[in-house]
């Protein structure tokens, strides 16, 4: 219609200063993505061109560069995401007032402890969870493998001091306990005086190893496991081609062992532990029996990979911030694509330095290696200025 009128905007001013080159350079002090084959015309360690912004407003458009190239900018980005990751697994930084559990530095990493019967000892097997969680925290956390054949609850409490001592400077972040598959033998079987435990002290030593476990410094987070169901008649036959004992009826029982998982199931409720139930989630599928047991006991590659599926969705539920994307979770050292191969202990140096960032000649100090002046340059150089606002470099004024 003619009645409508279209009006021009006006257009936001367009900020053109001058440029003066020999101020646009990287301020990066020397690192595995500077371009130092040509230094800046400042004397800089890095010749290449700072990163540009734009910053538009409704009437400015602002045009400048960043303190650093893109390269040494991604580097930076991907030690403090090294960095932030190891605060979320419960690190502490060199010198801390928390001086208790591990030190952030990258080598030093955390650890999963798996402390259990023989269904843990033999996790680490075809399809076995507990390679399965090495697999998925494999750039940044160590799992430990603390699985005993044939030990209950019992056996479990006497090991305590010296599996997990209260002294460890370095405890770990997350211990799953499994237990209850050999507590639960008949008492009046052949293993029962061996294996056996009543279910009262069955109880009483889970919540033993839990308040232990608390006792450390930081205490770690605790997921409880139960047994997994048993078919008692594929044990017993098994027991007697193996020569083990010659007893007339199976010792162990689905309603026995059923009983001992739901105690932990109670426990665990009791110490406000997470606890995975093996028992019912395994029998939850048909055919388990020859799906998921091996011997009638222990757990076959199948029966360790829905075993591996049900823990890992209880660590991300009860622990997220332990829970890792293994494809975008940051290594400890730096990526290979980074390291210059003329300077790589400058560069594996430079790295340390940024991620611990609380005293960087220290840092660089306890590496070993030699402390070269570009190294410690970047390292102090970049405290503090991870932050979005520090790395702008406004535009001359003339």
């Amino acid at each position: 219609p003619e009645s409508r009128r279209f009006e021009r905007r006006p257009q936001p001013h367009q900020c053109h200063a001058p440029q003066r080159q020999m101020d646009v350079f990287c301020r990066c002090g020397g690192c595995g993505s500077c371009n130092d084959e040509t230094a800046n015309p400042m004397g800089g360690k890095c010749g290449n061109t700072p990163q540009r912004y734009t910053i538009k407003s409704p009437d400015v458009v602002r045009h400048g560069y960043r303190k650093y190239c893109k390269p040494c900018l991604r580097r930076m980005e991907l030690a403090r995401l090294a960095t932030k990751h190891s605060l979320n697994l419960g690190l502490v930084l060199p010198g801390a007032k928390n001086n208790r559990g591990h030190t952030d530095t990258p080598g030093n990493r955390p650890r999963i402890v798996l402390f259990g019967d023989s269904i843990t000892e033999q996790s680490f097997g075809d399809g076995g969870f507990g390679a399965a969680l090495q697999h998925e925290y494999r750039r940044h956390t160590d799992v430990v493998l603390r699985g005993y054949s044939g030990y209950n609850t019992a056996h479990a409490v006497a090991l305590l001091p010296f599996v997990f001592p209260l002294d460890d400077a370095t405890p770990p972040i997350l211990v799953t306990v499994c237990f209850g598959a050999n507590d639960a033998v008949h008492p009046g079987s052949t293993m029962g005086p061996v294996q056996g435990c009543d279910q009262v002290d069955f109880a009483t030593n889970l919540r033993a190893i839990a308040e232990h476990l608390q006792r450390l410094n930081p205490p770690p987070a605790v997921l409880f496991i139960t047994p997994p169901p048993v078919n008692s008649e594929a044990w017993h036959d098994f027991c007697r081609s193996m020569a083990w004992h010659d007893d007339p009826t199976p010792d162990r029982d689905l309603a026995r062992t059923g009983s001992y998982a739901a105690t932990m199931v109670r426990v665990a409720a009791e110490v406000h532990a997470p606890c995975v139930d093996l028992f019912e989630g395994l029998m939850g599928t048909p055919g388990w029996e020859g799906e998921y047991l091996s011997d009638g006991l222990h757990l076959t590659p199948a029966g360790y990979r829905e075993a591996y599926t049900r823990i890992a969705a209880a660590i991300k539920t009860s622990f997220p911030s332990i829970t890792v994307d293994t494809e975008d979770a940051p290594s400890d050292f730096p990526d290979f694509k980074t390291i210059r191969a003329s300077h790589i202990a400058q560069d594996v140096e430079a790295f340390v330095a940024m991620r611990t960032k609380t005293n960087p000649a220290l840092a660089l100090a306890d590496s070993g290696l030699e402390i070269t002046e570009g190294a410690l340059a970047l390292a102090e150089g970049t405290l503090g200025m991870l932050a979005e606002g520090s790395m702008l470099m406004q535009p001359p004024s003339n």
